[in-house]
């Protein structure tokens, strides 16, 4: 969804191409590319500032939270509340929209990890395509099944630092060192920026309150 403002700001710009275009009698085929180029780009700097570059979670969440009619923001939204049956509510829209196994994977172990679940949809695992992905949720059923040893041991050779951070965040919170886990869920969430530093601060509330860093009651 475009806000009001990028429309008057693309109505303008193109307006003043055009004018410019005319003025010095450059060719329509290319003014109409450029204004075409220029318009989608402004189209999707904020989506891709949002989803990728940002670091103050509460704009992400409003930038959510503004498009919940497409099923996948809606259902990231949905995560960083923190709330199951809103989460299942997005969660089904996503499933009715995106058929694909591989594609339904992603978003039913997401949902499941927010419920402190994985096993519920362990069946799914193998569908998942992106290797680091499956093992991050795969570390995650070793965490559920109580072998803390060996989730250790498999967090300290993931590649991505925030996946290594809430897998030991997670660890320590079930061994009972607080003050461990905390630091832990505070680093996964500083490695982040955009939609992943919003969802890691909203899944990790219900643990701990990360100092320092907003949350979704906070914000």
């Amino acid at each position: 969804m475009i806000s009001k403002k990028q429309y008057i700001i693309m109505f303008s710009f193109a307006i003043t191409l055009g004018i410019t275009g005319g003025f010095f009698d450059l060719p329509f085929g290319a003014v109409v590319t450029v204004i075409t180029a220029s318009v989608l780009l402004i189209a999707m700097i904020p989506y891709m500032y949002y989803m990728y570059h940002a670091t103050d979670s509460h704009k992400v969440e409003q930038f959510l939270s503004a498009r919940t009619r497409q099923p996948i923001l809606g259902f990231y939204w949905a995560l960083g509340q923190g709330d199951p049956l809103l989460v299942k509510d997005q969660l089904n829209k996503v499933l009715r929209k995106y058929k694909s196994p591989a594609h339904q994977a992603i978003f039913l172990l997401a949902e499941a990890a927010q419920r402190k679940d994985v096993r519920s949809a362990a069946s799914h695992l193998l569908q998942v395509k992106q290797s680091q992905v499956r093992e991050y949720y795969q570390v995650h059923l070793l965490l559920e099944e109580g072998r803390l040893e060996e989730a250790a041991e498999r967090a300290d050779s993931m590649s991505k630092e925030w996946m290594k951070e809430s897998i030991l965040g997670r660890l320590h919170s079930l061994s009972g060192d607080v003050e461990a886990s905390r630091r832990h869920y505070r680093e996964a969430a500083q490695c982040c920026k955009g939609v992943q530093r919003y969802l890691l601060e909203g899944l990790f509330e219900s643990e701990h309150t990360i100092k320092g860093i907003h949350t979704p009651n906070n914000r």
